[in-house]
């Protein structure tokens, strides 16, 4: 059995809820002050079967005063139904909402031209013709209009297969694999409790689920499942759905919540919409206030990233609410001004944004890329928007509006592109102008360092810490690695330096160049040269020859008398020099090679090369700080 969800729409007083009732057998107006008054205030819920298609009904108020509560209601429907009085013609919400369901994306539209026992043909047929030329500027053509009267049973057949060659031509709706409910109806059920009813958005749910409430954050579980009345065990998209649920109670339950996966979904004050106004709209201007309508909630909005909003213009702006709500990738969404009131556009959601953005115009730059783009290039844009994106399936459904089979095609078409790659060991793809980016930053970083530094070498994590702005570590050091491969940067050990002729050896030299730095890291009594040729089996020639090109390089120090250091090991002892002279100016060797670690035969050499570079000065049996020590103190000890 086919299923669908019908919007009933019109202004005030135009029959909408005498119609329902001829439908369906149901009087929506259910409120004693809707009785009183003679108007549909709330929204009313009704169904009816009619062979092997089963229709929802949601009567929904017209009076302007109450077009909240319309959107609530109108935002998840299949068919708009729209109902014009044969003897008041078009009105202002009329106008109103034929441009909502318009802005919400509702594709099929038919007409109910109601009271036709108090109107003359003539003005019927000339309704009919108002009616084609007006709905045609909301972009409605071939609207089908069928004449009736509840009161004279005219006309309801007709309207009723209507509505199922339009339920035919519907077919399937996206599904989602994530459940989501927007809440429109809140009430509590003796010996029951709280019932929360609405339309299923997304996924499906059972009895025995637990589901998350998005404002309070408080878990329900679904304890009966309803559809129109009758008991089931699960429910699906589209479906209007009662869900009797424990753990709450119906007083802490509000219109405009929702229903949601646990720990799928997010909230946020921040959002990326392309909005579109409507032609007779005011021209807006940014920053902006407005009424945001999105699902069933309604909340204050601000709108900024351009100067102003001009009629019958879509743009890209960035959208700031007063309280957090729910949205994802191709959402519609309405505006409405708080005063003078009334609807001035629509919008799509093309992002969920973290509260801490805040580039305006590389915002709006993603949103407009993300606006025109398919699935493979939203994919992109997010990319090189952060510089890396873990694209799980979640992520995926709610931000690019796209399956789990259609996002393996969408990131094998982005690896095949070039635009993105994937880091080594983790599902996470990079972007290739982040990468770009991050490697300007390191050649910048290293070439400057050797212009103004006597060393041209730098620790490749001192390196990675300095980058971290860019991306994570991992990214950081897959631009590094690609630097090296391109022969921008080499690498000996720990230590890397923009490449040039005073750095560079052929791989085997710097495999054997590597080899020989590693036994200098974090060592304090380093070997000798004839020492690391017996190690490494290597020629004392070779080591010597390597050794040089390491000290000429400021990858090594020479001492002198033939004994190396790390310059990484050397600007340690520095340090550990400065603390000591901290508290002490004048220093004996002893208390100098015992803060070291190191062994008299060590020490006295060490401090000879300080000496001789000023990092010391000797004064008759102890040492006092040189005049060049503090540039040998890293910059923790500065």
């Amino acid at each position: 059995m086919s299923y669908c969800i019908v919007g009933v729409i019109g202004h005030i007083d135009h029959g909408k809820t005498s119609l329902v009732a001829a439908l369906t057998g149901v009087d929506t107006d259910t409120h004693p002050e809707e009785k009183r008054r003679g108007i549909t205030i709330d929204l009313g819920f009704a169904s009816f079967t009619e062979g092997e298609h089963q229709f929802a009904l949601i009567d929904a108020p017209g009076h302007q005063k109450y077009v909240g509560n319309l959107l609530a209601g109108v935002s998840g429907i299949d068919i708009g139904l729209l109902v014009v009085a044969c003897d008041q013609g078009i009105q202002e919400q009329t106008l109103e909402h034929a441009s909502i369901l318009q802005m919400l994306g509702v594709k099929r539209l038919m007409v109910a031209l109601s009271r036709i026992d108090l109107a003359t043909a003539s003005a019927q047929a000339e309704l009919r013709e108002d009616l084609e030329l007006f709905l045609d500027d909301f972009g409605f053509t071939d609207v089908p209009m069928v004449s009736v009267s509840p009161v004279k049973d005219i006309g309801v057949d007709k309207l009723k297969t209507q509505l199922c060659e339009f339920s035919d031509s519907l077919g399937e709706r996206p599904t989602g694999e994530y459940f989501r409910m927007p809440v429109d109806r809140v009430f509590s059920m003796p010996g029951r409790g709280c019932v929360i009813a609405g339309t299923v958005w997304s996924g499906t749910i059972q009895t025995g689920d637990n589901l998350e409430l998005a404002n309070s954050g408080e878990l329900v579980r679904v304890r009966e499942i309803e559809v129109h009345g009758e008991a089931v065990q699960s429910s699906k998209v589209g479906h209007r759905t009662a869900l009797n649920v424990t753990g709450v109670s119906a007083n802490t339950v509000q219109r405009g919540d929702e229903l949601i996966q646990p720990d799928v979904f997010r909230k946020s004050r921040h959002l990326l919409v392309e909005v579109r106004t409507f032609k007779d709209s005011p021209e807006i201007k940014c920053p902006a206030t407005l009424q945001l309508h999105v699902a069933a909630a309604a909340c204050t909005a601000r709108i900024t990233g351009v100067r102003r909003l001009q009629p019958s213009q879509s743009s890209v702006v960035v959208v700031e609410t007063d309280n957090p709500v729910v949205a994802t990738f191709g959402q519609k969404c309405l505006f409405r001004l708080p005063y003078p009131v009334g609807t001035v556009g629509g919008g799509t959601v093309l992002a969920t944004l973290d509260g801490g953005t805040k580039r305006s115009r590389k915002l709006i730059e993603l949103g407009e890329k993300i606006a025109m783009s398919n699935a493979t290039e939203r994919l992109i844009a997010w990319a090189d928007f952060l510089g890396e994106i873990e694209p799980t399936s979640s992520w995926c459904e709610l931000q690019l509006g796209i399956s789990t089979d259609d996002q393996k095609a969408a990131t094998a078409a982005a690896l095949k592109s070039g635009s993105v790659k994937k880091l080594v060991d983790s599902p996470r793809l990079v972007s290739a102008v982040a990468i770009d980016r991050i490697e300007r930053f390191a050649t910048e970083l290293l070439t400057r360092r050797a212009e103004e530094s006597h060393d041209a070498w730098s620790v490749e994590e001192s390196v990675v810490q300095q980058a971290k702005a860019f991306g994570s570590a991992e990214l950081i050091r897959l631009s590094l690695n690609s630097l090296i491969d391109a022969g921008s940067v080499v690498r000996l050990g720990r230590m890397v330096a923009a490449a040039s002729d005073e750095n560079s050896l052929s791989k085997r030299q710097q495999a054997r160049m590597e080899q020989i730095v590693r036994l200098f890291e974090g060592n304090r009594s380093p070997p000798t040269t004839k020492d690391i040729a017996a190690k490494l089996d290597l020629t004392l020639d070779t080591v010597t020859s390597l050794s040089r090109f390491a000290v000429q390089t400021g990858i090594l120090l020479d001492t002198g008398n033939g004994l190396l250091i790390s310059n990484q090991v050397f600007r340690e002892l520095c340090d550990e020099l400065n603390d000591l002279f901290a508290t002490n100016s004048e220093l004996p060797v002893a208390d100098i090679r015992d803060r070291w670690q190191v062994t008299r035969k060590h020490a006295i050499p060490f401090l000879e090369y300080c000496d001789k570079i000023n990092v010391t000065s000797r004064k008759e049996n102890v040492r006092i700080a040189g005049s060049a020590l503090s540039r040998f103190v890293s910059d923790v000890h500065c």
